[in-house]
């Protein structure tokens, strides 16, 4: 195998590998078909050939495959059979039988020279004759250009063959930044978004951008514009020079040089600019991948850097006068865009201008930023109309550069640059830096209903949403208004529709309008911590893909709201300073949400002082916002009064802010958590309770508890003290565990979890560690009722724990044992609550009591290849708690068998689904748990055949043998055959 170095670990190219019993991997030179293969391959069992012209010959192919063969295990009888006279056909058959006994994968590079009828015999051998399903090893395919083997075509029909090429092998943007920062750079976002877009991703292209930004040669920010005049490539082309011109014929050579002007190529652009009249059959020889790739029906595109490099070559006037002709055709066209470049190439600064103010807006409503202020920096500042300074704030507006947007709209007309003022503010939440500009925009615009519209958005954004509506109905169908207004499942399902139209598609960032976002927020504002996270981590996507720092920014904070509602305060903490370090240079009200986090886990934390520092900050931020001033006080207020305090200014504050905007759900929040702190006002509570029930059903982000023990003794208090409500509220009863609606004495408000895998332990969900023990025999009661689950005769257990004991001596331990049981357990609830006692002792399992070993016994009852049930088993401890108790001993060995027997049946399930990697990962953990587990070791063995890495299985195999020894045992004779040949 070639030696690589600095391979990039790339997980998707990785997965798509695995996958293929025959790989074809297609690409131009440059594009790491080599590195992504080799770097896949290490520590497994492979064979490596190259080939060239004379690998057409039959004979010389089998003596090359013989060669290759030598480093496999039983690979010396290719050479043998060879030595023997042996046909082509007949030495391929045997490297296919190799390659299947060790698991092996045969790499064939440079494979365009397969093709041809002399070898076709032999590549059928290796394709284990091209039948689907036969066992032939693995065979990789790598060549510059699609190699034409018909043998491919029933494998290709039966799906066992995998294509790559050179859209898959491109580096990613995420791969680039990777990759510069393992060159020792730091790229900021801008430049590495020009990296990508200037390299395509093409990986010789990246790998030698990097070197050169290293030595100091060229800098990121400076390659923005190849169409620019002078670009910084210096060297980084001698190497696309040689491999990728250097064998064109003059005719093919001089279309794409004086081509390289323009950024695609049609037969009618050849025809009409280049005067070349036959541009179709040219560009038809120079497309495939190597020279032009297709853009569309009869359109081609050159790589910028190698557009860039031909251009380099061609004299001033000779690109000014190709592109003053490109640029008239482009008008001519209607294409106004091209016909942008093409007259800033020419120098025809005027009509680029007059192009840009026009079409402008246009584009950044499009997305097209870059295009913009790309576009910009190449005119002359003093070209620059007030026009032109209102579209440069425009788009600087759109990167999160508000400062800087709000400079050029000072250049702007006074009517552009009000409206940039109110946009900007408006984008960034901010009402009361928007009355001013507004009244401006108002006495000068000639059309009122733009601005209108943007007084109506702006009441919303102050919490005033009647009089939003009043200027503007269509404000109703929209999903921030549901939100505001109380709304919450059409402001989801508002906010859903909204993120499907927007996510992957051409335009610009909306900010906090991003429907992911919204609906992420709603997702935790309803209690679905997993809808939010996904939400969120796909709105983060979306903002850098639309490299808004802004939309990066919110969406960290809604992943800290999801957290937050998931309970996950660490994973909630990290997410809000990141999305606090976002915000640093983009806008004081991105600081906001990430702050209102913060005070809410400072007040949970038992810091009160600091959370109302965190509410001022953030009330400092919101610059008129009513909404969000009452959501800081929420959260600050809850947050407090779940580490037991009452913050009564703080739930007033929000009460009144809520009102002002007219907020059903806020108002909802705290009634609710009134309700939970002191027990007032239960008539608001309850009916809050019914209009929005989820939030005593589930961990919401504004729920008035945590727990859904505390939460549940809420919802008993409140339907016994309204009855009528009774009804309503049974649906979440019945979400938070409860057949019917529980009595108050019924909910003890906490939660119980009792342990016995492991240790046994008490631990209730309002205390930070485990309980306790009055009595070291009370433990081993709970361990007796939690081995029996039915429960325990009160003299059996009696007998159990105080054997031989005098009748009378015992009686008198076993009832203090028992009432030091119910003291860990029901300490601030009814007795009897989760201990049943009498002449039958038994635990009360059920919303408010869980032990860990009936959860064990479920999912190891559930069936083999039930979704989770592998991660849940990877996840239980490997044994019962120790103890003397003998129903302990007896459940601790069963135990220890049912889990390793569990693990290894889902790595049987999982390498018949062709999962190799999930069998590796349940075979290690029941080797884990018992070394000598013979049907583990086959089942990790297989693994490791399945993904060709012999050596690893044959490290399982010796590692079993030295185990059974050291029981006096011996691996089965199937055993010894699976670690030889891998079957």
């Amino acid at each position: 195998m070639p030696a690589v170095r600095g391979v990039l670990a790339r997980p998707r190219l990785q997965a798509a590998l695995d996958a293929a019993r025959v790989l074809v991997l297609v690409a131009p030179a440059g594009y790491g078909k080599t590195t992504a293969l080799a770097g896949s391959m290490a520590g497994s069992t492979h064979a490596w050939l190259t080939l060239d012209a004379d690998d057409g010959d039959p004979q010389v192919l089998a003596a090359g495959l013989a060669l290759a063969a030598e480093g496999l295990p039983g690979g010396a009888a290719v050479a043998e059979l060879l030595d023997a006279g042996a046909s082509p056909r007949r030495v391929a058959a045997r490297l296919a039988d190799v390659l299947d006994a060790c698991g092996g994968l045969l790499v064939l590079d440079e494979a365009q020279h397969l093709g041809g009828a002399p070898v076709s015999d032999v590549l059928r051998e290796l394709l284990g004759g091209g039948l689907p399903g036969v066992n032939a090893g693995r065979l990789a395919l790598l060549a510059r250009v699609p190699p034409a083997l018909p043998e491919l075509a029933r494998l290709e029909a039966a799906g066992e063959v995998v294509r790559l090429g050179a859209a898959e092998l491109a580096f990613t943007r995420q791969e680039v930044g990777e990759l510069l920062r393992a060159a020792g750079l730091n790229p900021s976002g801008p430049e590495l978004r020009l990296a990508h877009v200037v390299t395509e991703g093409w990986p010789i292209a990246v790998r030698f951008l990097g070197q050169a930004v290293a030595q100091g040669r060229v800098r990121l920010a400076e390659m923005a514009d190849l169409d620019g005049g002078e670009a910084q490539l210096g060297t980084l082309f001698t190497y696309l020079a040689r491999e990728v011109l250097g064998p064109l014929e003059p005719a093919l050579r001089e279309l794409l040089t004086r081509g390289s002007v323009f950024e695609e190529l049609t037969p009618e652009l050849a025809r009409e600019v280049l005067g070349e009249p036959d541009g179709d059959r040219l560009l038809e020889a120079l497309s495939g991948g190597t020279f032009l790739t297709r853009a569309g029906e009869a359109v081609y595109r050159a790589h910028p850097l190698l557009r860039a490099h031909l251009r380099a070559g061609l004299p001033r006037d000779e690109v000014q006068r190709l592109a003053a002709r490109g640029a008239a055709y482009f008008e001519r066209m209607g294409r106004p865009r091209r016909a942008l470049e093409a007259h800033l190439l020419s120098g025809n600064v005027g009509r680029a201008a007059a192009l840009l103010s026009g079409h402008g807006t246009g584009w950044l409503a499009q997305g097209r930023t870059g295009l913009i202020e790309r576009s910009l920096g190449r005119l002359p500042r003093a070209a620059w109309t007030p026009e032109l300074h209102a579209l440069a704030g425009d788009a600087l507006r759109l990167s999160s550069r508000y400062a800087e947007a709000l400079g050029e709209y000072a250049r702007a007309t006074p009517l552009l640059r009000a409206l940039g003022q109110i946009q900007v503010a408006l984008d960034t939440v901010q009402p009361d830096a928007t009355w001013a500009a507004l009244e401006v925009a108002g006495t000068l615009a000639p059309d009122p209903a733009p601005v209108q519209r943007m007084r109506a958005e702006n009441l919303l954004n102050a919490g005033r949403l009647a009089e939003a509506l009043a200027l503007e109905p269509e404000l109703a169908r929209g999903a921030r208004f549901a939100l505001r207004s109380g709304a919450l499942e059409q402001a989801r399902a508002l906010a859903d529709a909204a993120a499907r139209g927007e996510a992957g598609g051409t335009r610009a960032a909306q900010n906090h309008r991003e429907g992911l976002l919204l609906a992420s927020f709603v997702a935790a504002l309803q209690g679905e911590a997993q809808a939010a996270a996904g939400y969120a981590h796909a709105g983060l996507a979306e903002g850098e893909r639309l490299e808004s720092p802004f939309v990066c920014g919110l969406a960290l904070a809604r992943l800290g709201h999801a957290r937050l509602t998931a309970g996950d305060t660490e994973g909630a903490a990290a997410a809000y300073e990141d999305a606090l370090a976002r915000a640093q240079d983009v806008a004081g009200r991105l600081r906001v949400e990430p702050l209102m986090g913060l005070a809410a886990l400072a007040g949970r934390a038992g810091d009160p002082a600091r959370a109302r520092t965190l509410k001022a900050e953030a009330l400092a931020q919101v610059n008129g916002d009513g909404y969000m001033t009452a959501l800081l006080h929420l959260a600050a207020a809850l947050g407090v009064q779940e580490a037991g305090d009452l913050d009564g200014p703080g739930l007033s504050a929000a009460f009144e802010a809520f009102h002002a905007c007219g907020d059903a759900f806020g108002l909802a929040c705290v009634a609710l958590a009134r309700f939970a702190a002191d027990g007032s006002d239960s008539q608001a509570a309850a009916q809050a309770a019914v209009r929005y029930p989820f939030l005593l059903a589930r961990h919401s982000l504004f729920s008035p508890l945590p727990h859904p023990s505390g939460r549940a003794r809420l919802l008993a208090r409140l339907a016994q003290l309204h009855p009528d409500v009774c009804a309503d509220l049974a649906p979440a009863a019945r979400e938070l565990g409860y057949a019917d609606m529980p009595h108050p004495d019924e909910t003890p408000g906490f939660g119980v979890q009792v342990s016995v895998l492991g240790r046994v332990a008490v631990t209730r969900s309002h205390e930070d560690r485990p309980r306790e023990w009055g009595r070291a025999r009370a433990r081993d009661l709970l361990a007796l009722l939690a081995v029996h689950p039915e429960g325990v005769a009160r003299e059996v257990a009696q007998e159990a724990l105080f054997p031989g004991a005098e009748p009378g001596v015992g009686e008198r331990n076993f009832r203090v044992t028992l009432h030091a049981l119910g003291q860990v357990l029901e300490e601030g609830a009814a007795s009897g609550t989760f201990l049943e006692r009498g002449e039958w002792l038994r635990l009360r399992c059920g919303p408010d009591l869980h032990v860990d070993l009936h959860a064990a016994r479920r999912v190891l009852d559930a069936p083999t290849g039930d979704p989770g049930r592998l991660e849940t088993l990877l996840a239980l401890p490997g044994r019962v708690a120790d103890s003397d108790l003998d129903a302990m001993q007896h459940e601790a060995r069963h135990h220890a068998t049912r889990l390793p027997e569990a693990l290894v049946a889902e790595a049987d399930c999982a390498l018949l689904a062709g999962q190799p990697l999930r069998a590796v990962r349940a075979a290690e953990r029941a080797l884990d748990l018992d070394p000598a587990h013979e049907p583990a070791a086959h089942a990790l063995m297989r693994a490791w055949h399945a993904r060709g890495n012999a050596a690893a299985a044959h490290r399982v195999y010796t590692r079993l043998q030295a185990d059974l020894a050291d029981l006096g045992l011996s691996p089965l004779p199937e055993t010894r055959a699976l670690a030889e040949n891998g079957r």
